[in-house]
């Protein structure tokens, strides 16, 4: 009985020392895994405080986007050890996500097209893949980057496979994968969205994910600042490039008007941009007659300059000795029609001043009627023959439209040329210039010089739109006969 009482408590002891053993070794586990999380959280926090004054020294030292974009992405990928990334930023005028910087390693976020899928080889199947990638732009709450970008938290994805929208074409890239992305935002914008995979064995720890969401953020400010610093610079080349071209424009416009013994001419020409959709010229047709001419693109801004250049060039080729200003009208609508969009028109008037003659040949092609001031009824009398616009109609309706028109000219008497931007000129309540005003600003003005009458009115202008901002060019040409 004694010997069973030993038996029974040598078993205790060995049974206790056992335990003790297991839970020391267990403690022991548990340290050990203890330990070696808090040196992985430590190095991630050391790669991320890296990562951060890196990136800073990156926006200081190099804005080139693309550069910044590689930076981003396999710096977050270190830092979060994470096996691949993708960057992808919203581009505004589509609307979409389009990505611009991958790792190395595939980062399989969009399913896998079913052709790609069905390749046997796994190199060229990832090699197209990869290329599927890189260009294929995504829609908001389109998959997961698609979604990652409408969150205002980090999207995670355990497993991909288990998303419907990878289960059928996917197993070959995103079976095991793990998914984890933001959505960019700068200044309450969103820049883009940002995605990471890694193999679903390891996941991505709430650790990561939050480092991720704070590096992120930074990612976010760094990406906005580029943005706005190439915005910026190419802002400032597009204005460089506006003033030359702006420049340019005025070179092709009369510096001066042409002494003509039975005609004194003046103009003035106000751009409500740097660049014009404004014309007028002065040409030689003969040597006893002079063309005039004025026009007036429908729009403003770069393409109107260019329909200007296109129509001044095509006209002064036709004006040389041709009396007809609607056959040059009819040559200058021919060449134009088939560059013109179908949205633009161009309004022209041309009309050609003969020495020793008081009759004047007119063409107009749906632009503003011509104010004749009659100086010896002290009336005023509008020029008003038909014709459309050019870049309308290519031939036959235009020639109909557009035809010669004579009038005459007495000495004292006032032609004023302009287009429609002096008259539409609108002021604080609303009301436009208008024709009434127009007028009698013609006729408070008649006994001065052209330039002095021009100035003058341009002035009265300015007064009645005092405070608003020149919404279309102005253009007047003041022609009195001697």
């Amino acid at each position: 009985m004694e010997h069973l009482v030993y038996a029974v408590l040598i078993a205790a002891l060995i049974a206790v020392v056992v335990v003790a053993i297991f839970l020391w070794m267990q403690e022991h586990r548990n340290a050990l895994r203890l330990s070696e999380e808090k040196n992985e959280i430590e190095g991630e926090e050391r790669r991320m405080f890296g990562f951060l004054q890196g990136l800073g020294e990156k926006l200081q030292d190099d804005n080139s986007p693309s550069n910044l974009h590689r930076y981003i992405v396999d710096g977050v990928v270190d830092v979060i050890n994470a096996d691949a990334g993708i960057l992808y930023l919203l581009d505004g005028e589509s609307d979409q996500l389009v990505p611009v910087c991958q790792t190395l390693n595939l980062a399989p976020v969009i399913p896998v097209p079913p052709e790609i899928a069905a390749i046997e080889s796994v190199e060229d199947a990832e090699s197209q893949y990869r290329s599927f990638l890189r260009l294929s732009a995504l829609k908001p709450g389109e998959y997961l980057v698609g979604q990652a970008l409408e969150l205002e938290s980090t999207l995670y994805e355990e497993d991909m496979i288990d998303n419907a929208d990878y289960s059928d074409h996917g197993s070959r890239y995103q079976d095991g994968i793990s998914f984890l992305a933001v959505s960019l935002v700068y200044g309450h914008k969103r820049v883009g969205v940002l995605a990471m995979t890694r193999k679903a064995t390891k996941g991505f720890s709430p650790n990561d994910r939050e480092v991720f969401s704070s590096i992120a953020e930074q990612s976010s400010f760094a990406l906005g600042s580029a943005i706005i610093h190439v915005e910026a610079a190419e802002k400032r080349r597009m204005e460089r490039e506006l003033t030359q071209a702006s420049e340019i424009q005025r070179v092709l416009l009369p510096r001066s008007a042409p002494a003509l013994a039975d005609y004194d001419l003046a103009a003035e020409y106000h751009a409500a941009r740097i660049v014009s959709g404004d014309y007028y010229d002065y040409i030689p047709v003969d040597e006893d007659r002079y063309g005039i001419a004025i026009g007036d693109v429908c729009g403003k801004g770069i393409a109107a300059s260019l329909i200007m250049a296109m129509c001044r060039s095509n006209l002064r080729s036709r004006a040389h000795e041709n009396l007809s200003p609607a056959s040059v009208l009819h040559a200058v609508n021919q060449s134009i029609f088939p560059d013109i969009r179908e949205d633009m028109f161009v309004s022209l008037l041309y009309l050609i001043l003969e020495k020793g003659s008081n009759e004047i040949t007119v063409a107009r092609a749906g632009h503003e009627p011509p104010i004749l001031y009659k100086r010896g009824s002290k009336s005023i009398q509008l020029i008003e023959p038909t014709g459309m616009a050019a870049g309308i109609d290519g031939g036959p309706v235009f020639k109909r439209s557009v035809k010669d028109h004579r009038f005459t000219m007495d000495q004292g008497d006032i032609l004023l040329l302009h287009t429609d931007g002096l008259i539409e000129a609108i002021n604080r309540d609303g009301d436009e210039f208008g024709m009434k005003r127009l007028n009698a600003a013609v006729e408070r003005y008649s006994s001065e010089s052209s330039e002095t009458l021009i100035h003058s009115i341009v002035e009265e202008v300015k007064q009645f739109s005092a405070g608003m901002s020149q919404t279309d060019d102005i253009t007047l040409i003041a022609i009195e006969k001697r």
